[in-house]
């Protein structure tokens, strides 16, 4: 996106509409992202293990 492409979509002030976003699963996400992608093996594994049954859509 070049910079008048930004201007026009984004940062005029005529057409821009800002709104606040709230939700209350930050906390749930910030835990799940720290198993899943932390240095603590153990809980990555054994999240996969515990949750291997519910894979919908497995790419391999």
């Amino acid at each position: 996106m070049d910079a008048e492409q930004l201007w026009e979509t984004t940062m005029d002030p005529t057409r821009r509409v800002l709104m606040r976003v709230a939700w209350d699963g930050a906390a749930e996400a910030d835990t799940l992202f720290s198993i899943l992608m932390g240095e603590n093996v153990e809980h990555r594994r054994r999240f996969i293990e515990d949750h291997a049954l519910e894979v919908k859509n497995l790419d391999v």
